[in-house]
């Protein structure tokens, strides 16, 4: 029996059957059609332009010899990290791959059975051009003191391969390839007449790679990526080719699952939604700080993401985020689109929302006065000290008491003369801020007076 393991119609499954058989072996070979795939399992690597695949397939086998036909044409496939996984079928054994000649993208399993059955064999390997992207929408209540939060995977396919019925995992973290699977799909099995390909830097074999992953690792069953050298590293036929990753530890990434089970089309993009979590709860607040935000209060929503928030099970990966306020009539108010970086379990999201207008900061100078001259021998001014005084008023046009961060910048080296609000904190040797806390409909002021020290 030859099974061939692609997507194509029933006359064209018959003629690659037979088109590789050896003369006089077609009495041999019971030809059947393939079914289509019965799980498959994505795992996707944004960093390291990455996706393993694990599929499962339910094929009859004849007593004797048989054979399984695995084709990649057309796709972006590393074909030294395919792998065969019999599941443990005692009655089935692996003889030997072959690689036809003239056939660049495609391989033939050999197997020999010890009696007419039927198992599910599982396939993995490598594939380039599949990424992801997250997306959040986070709405507010009425009071900003909640949160509803939505997250979605957005799946991008540019790989050549449809995937029917998929369930996929994203990898959240960085992971480095020695050699990029692009590459190694693009080369195809000519690298099987390179020459040997020198080992340099630790890193993980493919096949570590795969059992990393979950996947099984058989050093007996003889396929190329299984191969072993004394040291340990994987040989492609006595050849390092395979794809390495190189990784510090497991927890610097997490593997995330998403729900049910999809199909990712070729050269087509899914958003995939996870369950919204609801009462998540947030802090309110302002800063206003020239140097990083301009000349108006930005408003944010912080929160944690901890157990208590029904979060931190896993950490949020770098986004866009959409968040809207309900509005309290049964519509929403657009607050603002800001992207955030990766979230770890356990740290705070602060999420930038921009100015609403209903926070001012404005300073004015009331006075400046130079003092204290000070003249070399020839009567020329050497320094002087300048002394402003000025204002800072702030405004509060919500009907809610906020928190403001007010950091404020003063040329150095300077010294407050006065000061009508001293519970400010000293950042560094030109920088103030102030912890403020504005009632409703506040309006406040605070008043200075400062002296640097000048020269010409």
């Amino acid at each position: 029996m030859r099974a061939v393991l692609r997507h194509l119609p029933l006359a064209a499954l018959l003629a690659l059957g037979t088109a590789m058989v050896p003369a006089g072996a077609e009495a041999r070979m019971d030809l059947v059609t393939v079914p289509a795939r019965d799980r498959t399992e994505l795992t996707i690597y944004n960093s390291a332009d990455l996706t393993l695949v694990r599929e499962e397939r339910e094929l009859t086998f004849s007593r004797g010899r048989n054979q399984v036909q695995f084709a990649w044409a057309g796709t972006l496939i590393d074909p030294t990290s395919v792998q065969l996984d019999l599941r443990g079928a005692t009655e089935l054994t692996l003889m030997d791959t072959i690689y036809p000649a003239g056939a660049q993208e495609m391989l033939i399993w050999e197997l020999e059975a010890e009696e007419d059955t039927s198992r599910t064999i599982g396939i993995s390997y490598f594939i380039s051009e599949i990424s992801w992207t997250a997306s959040y929408t986070a709405i507010a209540n009425p009071e900003e003191t909640h949160l509803e939060l939505r997250q979605f995977t957005t799946v991008r396919n540019r790989s050549g391969e449809t995937f029917e019925r998929a369930e996929t995992r994203v990898v959240v973290g960085e992971v480095r390839l020695i050699h990029p699977i692009r590459a190694l799909a693009i080369s195809g099995l000519s690298l099987l007449m390179d020459p040997p390909t020198p080992f340099s830097g630790v890193g993980m074999t493919t096949a570590a790679a795969f059992a990393d992953l979950g996947a099984v690792y058989d050093p007996s069953s003889h396929q190329p990526t299984h191969l072993l050298l004394a040291d340990g590293r994987a040989n492609f036929r006595n050849r390092s080719f395979a794809a390495e990753i190189v990784r510090a530890a497991v927890s610097e990434y997490h593997i995330l699952a998403i729900e049910g089970e999809e199909e990712i089309r070729d050269r087509w993009s899914k958003k995939l939604p996870s369950p919204p979590i609801s009462e998540i709860p947030f802090d309110l607040s302002y800063e206003f700080d020239t140097r990083r935000h301009g000349r108006e209060p930005v408003k944010f929503y912080k929160f944690r993401n901890i157990a208590d928030n029904d979060l931190g099970k896993d950490p949020l990966p770098a986004g866009v985020w959409y968040v809207e306020t309900d509005d309290g009539r049964g519509g929403l108010r657009f607050e603002g689109r800001t992207g955030h970086d990766y979230i770890p379990i356990g740290e705070e999201a602060k999420i930038e929302l921009g100015s609403d207008g209903l926070l001012s900061v404005e300073e004015r100078t009331l006075s400046v006065r130079r003092t204290n001259f000070a003249f070399d021998s020839e009567g020329h001014v050497q320094s002087w000290d300048e002394e402003h005084t000025v204002v800072l008023e702030i405004g509060n046009s919500r009907g809610r008491m906020v928190p403001l961060e007010l950091t404020h910048y003063l040329d150095a080296p300077w010294e407050f003369v006065e000061v009508s609000d001293d519970s400010y904190e000293m950042v560094d040797r030109e920088t103030v801020r102030w912890e403020l806390e504005l009632q409703p409909m506040e309006r406040r002021e605070i008043e200075y007076t400062v002296t640097f020290e000048r020269t010409p």
